[in-house]
């Protein structure tokens, strides 16, 4: 069996290319290359040059073949790092009191490119249980919302305007952001929270954003 080396970055970026060496030791061994989480642009020697598709791993799985057939010989799990999330203001796994209506109401900062990439189309889904209120009865409301741009609706905007930290959720996901070169990428979906601010007595409310799996 051939051995098989792999020289790339500790982590990948979401929204850049990145270069692989595989480097494969034997009797001039045939090989093939599967990835997952990326795809392949171009193939020089043994320089792979890859882009990546979606926030999560990336793994590589080299195969050597042979006239029995093929067996792994080598296998490189990579964490792809999205660009930084912002819903109003607030960054990602963190929080605030207040959300900044401006022009953008959803966007990434990419490092790589330094710039803000807004979002291009997001579903926002609000959720309200009534189990911790007196009308425990009730069923649970869920209503989607769609948006064609990186502003809130209004429908969005009035969801937002009475959202009761105790009983409501909110969820953004179908994230999706257009990078300079005109490509596209999604974003992991969010969980809006809220909480009253019981350290000061003062009754408002404290935001905080989170990764969410739907």
């Amino acid at each position: 069996m051939a051995k098989c080396e792999f020289i790339c970055p500790e982590k990948f970026y979401l929204e850049s290319e990145a270069d692989v060496t595989i480097k494969v030791k034997g009797r001039n061994p045939k090989i093939d290359v599967r990835v997952k989480g990326c795809e392949i642009r171009s193939v020089k020697g043994n320089v792979y040059h890859l882009r990546f598709l979606n926030p999560g791993v990336s793994v590589i799985t080299v195969y050597q073949v042979t006239e029995k057939g093929s067996r792994i010989i080598g296998v490189k799990k990579t964490d792809i790092v999205p660009p930084q999330f912002y819903f109003c203001g607030l960054k990602i796994d963190s929080s605030s009191k207040v959300l900044k209506l401006g022009k953008m109401h959803l966007y990434a900062y990419s490092e790589i490119y330094k710039t803000k990439l807004p979002v291009n189309k997001f579903y926002m889904l609000y959720y309200k249980d009534f189990s911790a209120s007196v009308k425990k009865s009730r069923k649970p409301i869920a209503d989607t919302i769609r948006a064609d741009t990186c502003k809130l609706t209004k429908a969005m905007r009035e969801r937002l305007r009475y959202f009761q930290p105790k009983s409501d959720k909110i969820y953004f996901y179908g994230l999706y952001v257009t990078l300079p070169d005109k490509s596209i990428r999604p974003l992991e979906p969010v969980e809006l929270q809220a909480g009253m601010d019981t350290i000061i007595n003062d009754y408002s409310v404290i935001y905080w954003l989170r990764r969410k799996q739907l």
